[in-house]
């Protein structure tokens, strides 16, 4: 995985030893591209890439801890980090189930996939369909708004311990 050995035996969805930094560039088009840590060292220099990884992986631990005292599994996420004026930033959104894979802990098992606290209904709908893929996307039908909405409503009332009725007053 981007390099790095993973532990023989190891069943989906298993819990890793330890976190893993897996760092991918930004492609223009398409999906990010996924590279090992050296290959990261190659593009933006040592010092640079193991900031980037001490502040992903605490970040990640940070995040995780706290999800999982609420009963929320992060099983995996993504930090979009950037140069502003030569400092290491970390931009666009965090711990989310936009950029993150949320599942319920009670749910988890290793050997199978539990359910996420994601847009996958959003993704399986659109890719049942026959369209270009082009902007702008098919209209989403009610059911499928709604699962989605319930599952970020759900991790939301779980990691913050709040109604999302109280948030939205």
């Amino acid at each position: 995985m981007h390099g790095q050995q993973l532990p023989a035996g190891l069943l989906e969805s298993a819990k890793l030893p330890e976190p893993v930094f897996t760092p991918s560039t930004k492609a223009a088009e398409g999906h990010d591209e996924n590279i090992s840590f050296e290959a990261s060292v190659e593009l933006i220099g040592a010092d640079l890439a193991e900031r980037a990884r001490s502040v992903s992986l605490e970040l990640y631990t940070k995040g995780a801890e706290w999800a999982a005292a609420r009963g929320i599994l992060i099983a995996d996420t993504k930090f979009e980090l950037g140069l502003i004026d030569g400092e290491l930033v970390l931009c666009d959104e965090v711990l989310t189930p936009d950029s993150s894979r949320f599942w319920a802990a009670e749910s988890w098992k290793p050997g199978s996939t539990p359910p996420s606290f994601d847009k996958q209904p959003v993704r399986d709908y659109l890719d049942g369909l026959d369209w270009n893929k082009q902007p702008p996307a098919p209209p989403l039908p009610a059911e499928v708004v709604d699962t989605t909405s319930a599952r970020y409503i759900d991790a939301y009332e779980r990691i913050t311990g709040r109604s999302f009725a109280e948030w939205r007053g």
